[in-house]
């Protein structure tokens, strides 16, 4: 990140239109405290005394939002009161209904003691974070000028708010509330987003906002999602009015290419509040033309339009800025019902997918995207963008591909980003790290982004990463239209949630998934109710066993990839899901390298590595390790001759190299010595001079060093589809 992360040029020409009136269907009573949880004491119910104050001098600037119907039967659980004309496939359960368990609370924990709970403490900047003694103005609302803190911050507290409310930990929440806070007690109505202390009606101000195409804008959409979280989580009403006042009041976001990141934070806000002036914004981004008129296309443009399918037809662009520019279109489809918006968003995703993915289930992206390569990176950014934006194509499309991407990028370079104690991090991470200080990445921090630090200059990943793990935990489940529940994500958690009529349901999910393939599920409802369960069935699971209190059940996914499971539940009724794994071999070229032929191993959503183990910490490997192999495929198909082997879960998970499931599979030394500066892999299929070697393969994310993009034997490159 160079320039700063939001780089784009300015955005399509545009015309606004009006928007309809009377956008809105209640569905149920809004904002109840999540099943199972008492309803916090807020600290007053607009926060304090100025932030009542506050409240009501904005209400005056607001036009009356549509009056919502009151709920009665039939109303939908998680609904909001003011819904968008077209429905989700899913609606996503408050921060806090999932608590994780097992090992997925340990990382949790992880990050609470490391990063996420204390970055105040990890470098200055963060105290500045939207604190009320640092206010940007003029040409240092430039983010390199002292303007960072406000993306920083957005991402840190977005982070934070979710990490409270799944741990129920009132400390962390209480800390991202005092943050919130501060914007919250000055906003005013003519601020500029939540940028309080600018005013919308200032030249000066109004034009300072403009620098690095609206990048200031563009962090107060980080902040907005963050808030959002907080709201959703906590209830909190002062927060909720900073979020109407943001997008009622100012329009700075609809007219620069930095206003892409508050279109979800925006349409939450019209979903609990209906305020007139939002829905309008909101018509305006998604009319034909696009909301503003005189700017040149750029990044918010370029993404309404399906892609040009040829392979290197498309320029690359700058990771976070694809994202950001490409996933909010999806949400055009939920306000205007044109498909179109979401069938655009998938192909651009398709598109990524196919030129840049790598085996680790995120995309080259270092910064820019580029072609999949054992020694290309990708920036800790994102990875929490990529995991989010899937998030959001699964919760509005239904498509359980998107899971089956987010759950590959969440096993693997998810844990990658950061050291076992979740103190030290990488900026960049790549298939292939053999050696520490490479590669010579060409952006940011360069080849040093590639070691774990406790901080990386920009500082947005040391950021950015603390949104990974929540994310991830709050989605493990998500709610449904005819009020049933969804398990889109696996991994072992506790869900306290409503169900059929308001029955509050308790789901406790035991599993050592992705390290194990059963899912053992006790549903326990207040009361016999009926209510449909929806469990997704990955892609790269060819059969699944399924079972309701030991009695096995045949059924088959639909075309989205989920069994829908619908019965009188109750208390105790236990359901177990099995989802058998098998090894698979993925060969590939690597264009980076004019074509080298490589090979990747997997188990399920796992992708397998040869470790190099790191002795002192994770920038010093073993020496004496052995690691210059070329896989190889003595069977009769790719992957016959794989071996797995299982162990115990150690007491407290923290990705270690003594990974409780290994994989054995045969390679051949060879003479292969990557240049640091330059590393590559060998350009041809590798001769097998010697015998066969039984190599053992840990999950990736287990590592710190490792070789995961092999090099292959020629006896592989004639099994595989490279030959044809």
């Amino acid at each position: 990140m160079t320039n700063g992360h939001f780089r784009p040029a300015l955005f399509v020409r545009t015309a606004t239109r009006t928007a309809a009136s009377g956008i809105a269907r209640t569905l149920s009573i809004a904002n109840q405290p999540p099943a199972g949880r008492p309803a916090r004491k807020l600290v007053g119910l607009v926060c304090c005394g100025l932030s009542a104050v506050m409240a009501v001098v904005f209400a005056a600037a607001w036009l009356p939002a549509a009056e919502p119907p009151k709920a009665g039967p039939g109303a939908v659980n998680y609904g909001r009161p003011f819904e968008p004309p077209t429905r989700a496939a899913f609606i996503p359960l408050p921060p806090g209904v999932v608590q994780p368990a097992g090992w997925l609370r340990d990382w949790c924990l992880a990050a609470k003691d490391g990063y996420t709970g204390h970055m105040d403490e990890v470098h200055e900047e963060f105290k500045r974070a939207w604190a009320v003694d640092h206010t940007m103005t003029g040409d240092r609302l430039n983010w390199p000028k002292g303007a960072w803190p406000y993306e920083g911050g957005g991402y840190w507290f977005d982070g934070l708010t979710r990490l409270g409310h799944a741990l129920r930990d009132e400390a962390l929440v209480q800390q991202a509330k005092r943050r919130f806070d501060v914007v919250v007690s000055h906003m005013n109505p003519n601020s500029i987003l939540f940028l309080w202390w600018l005013n919308k009606n200032n030249p000066e101000d109004a034009k300072a906002i403009t620098c690095d195409g609206g990048w200031p804008i563009w962090a107060c959409g980080l902040l907005g999602r963050g808030m959002a979280a907080h709201y959703a989580g906590s209830g909190d009403q002062g927060v909720l009015k900073t979020l109407e006042a943001a997008y009622a009041g100012d329009r700075s976001w609809l007219r620069l290419p930095g206003g892409m990141s508050s279109v979800w934070p925006a349409l939450q806000t019209y979903t609990w509040t209906g305020n007139r002036q939002i829905a309008e914004a909101l018509t305006a981004i998604f009319s034909k033309d696009g909301p503003s008129q005189g700017l040149t296309p750029g990044a918010w443009g370029r993404y309404r339009r399906m892609p040009n399918p040829t392979p290197g037809a498309e320029a690359n662009e700058h990771g976070v800025v694809f994202l950001e520019s490409t996933t909010p279109w999806a949400l055009g489809y939920l306000w205007t019902g044109n498909r179109e918006f979401l069938d655009v968003t998938l192909a651009w995703h398709d598109l990524l997918e196919r030129e840049a993915m790598q085996p680790s289930g995120v995309p080259v992206m270092d910064e820019f995207w580029g072609p999949t390569g054992a020694f290309r990176a990708t920036e800790t950014c994102d990875v929490a963008g990529y995991l989010w934006s899937q998030i959001v194509l699964l919760t509005v499309s239904g498509q359980g591909r998107m899971a089956d991407r987010a759950e590959r990028a969440f096993f693997n370079a998810g844990p990658a980003t950061v050291a076992r104690d979740f103190r030290t991090h990488v900026y960049f991470q790549s298939p292939n790290r053999v050696v520490d200080g490479s590669p010579p990445c060409p952006h940011g921090p360069g080849a040093s982004g590639c070691s774990y630090k406790t901080t990386h200059m920009p500082l947005c990943c040391t950021a950015a990463l603390n949104r990974i793990v929540p994310n991830y935990v709050m989605h493990l489940w998500m709610a449904t239209y005819d009020n049933g529940l969804a398990a889109t994500h696996y991994g072992p958690c506790k869900v306290s949630a409503l169900a059929a009529d308001r029955v509050p349901v308790e789901i406790v999910c035991r599993t050592d998934y992705p390290f194990d393939e059963i899912i053992d599920m006790t549903v326990t409802p207040a009361r016999e109710a009926v209510f449909p369960l929806s469990l997704r069935i990955p892609g790269w699971c060819k059969g699944f066993e399924l079972s309701v209190n030991g009695s096995a059940m045949q059924a088959s996914p639909d075309a989205n990839g989920f069994v829908r499971v619908e019965r009188p539940w109750k208390p105790g009724d236990r359901l177990r899901l099995r989802l058998p794994m098998s090894v698979s071999v993925t060969a590939g070229r690597d264009r980076n390298a004019q074509g080298a032929p490589y090979a990747a191993v997997s188990y399920g959503p796992l992708l397998f590595a040869l470790p190099i183990p790191d002795t002192q910490d994770p920038n010093t490997p073993d020496p004496a390790a052995q690691w210059k192999y070329a896989l190889d495929a003595p069977g009769e198909r790719l992957g016959a001759d794989a071996a797995i082997e299982r162990g115990p879960m150690p007491a407290r998970w923290d990705w270690p190299l003594a990974a409780p499931l290994k994989l054995r599979v045969h390679g051949v030394a060879i003479d292969w010595a990557p240049d640091p500066k330059a590393p590559r892999l060998p350009g041809e299929p590798c001769a097998a001079r010697e015998r066969p070697e039984t190599l053992t393969l840990v999950p990736y994310g287990c590592t710190k060093f490792r070789v995961s993009m092999f090099p292959i034997t020629q006896r592989l490159f004639h099994l595989s589809e490279l030959k044809k």
